[in-house]
C-alpha cells in the first residue's frame, strides 16, 4: 500500500501529460508540419516500462497496475496539445497586410 507521501495515480498520469507538454513545446521548432508526436511506444527516449519507473521515482520495485500501459498515452497527448498550441500561435503572428496604392 503507498505512503502518505506517495503521488496518487492520476497524479502520476497527470506528470506524464506535463512531461509531454514540456517536450511537445521545445519540440514543435524542429518536429515537421505534420507530425502529431509520439505514439507511445517511446517516452523521454524510455520504453514504457522505463517511463513508468521514473515516474514512480523508483519508490517501487513495481509500478501501479495499468502505469506502463496509460502513462505513454498521457505523455503523447501532452506532447500533441503543445505541438497543436505552439503552431497555432505561430500561426497567429504571421500578419498579413495588403496595401493598396
Amino acid at each position: 500500500m503507498a505512503g502518505p507521501s506517495a503521488p496518487s495515480y492520476r497524479q502520476l498520469l497527470e506528470e506524464a501529460r506535463e512531461l509531454g507538454r514540456a517536450d511537445g513545446a521545445f519540440a514543435a521548432a524542429f518536429e515537421p508540419s505534420d507530425s502529431t508526436g509520439p505514439d507511445g511506444r517511446r517516452c523521454l527516449g524510455r520504453t514504457p516500462a522505463e517511463f513508468a519507473r521514473l515516474l514512480c521515482d523508483d519508490r517501487s520495485a513495481v509500478p501501479p497496475t495499468g502505469l506502463e500501459l496509460n502513462a505513454p498515452l498521457w505523455y503523447a497527448a501532452g506532447f500533441a496539445e503543445a505541438l497543436d498550441r505552439a503552431r497555432r500561435r505561430a500561426a497567429e503572428r504571421v500578419v498579413v497586410r495588403w496595401v493598396f496604392t
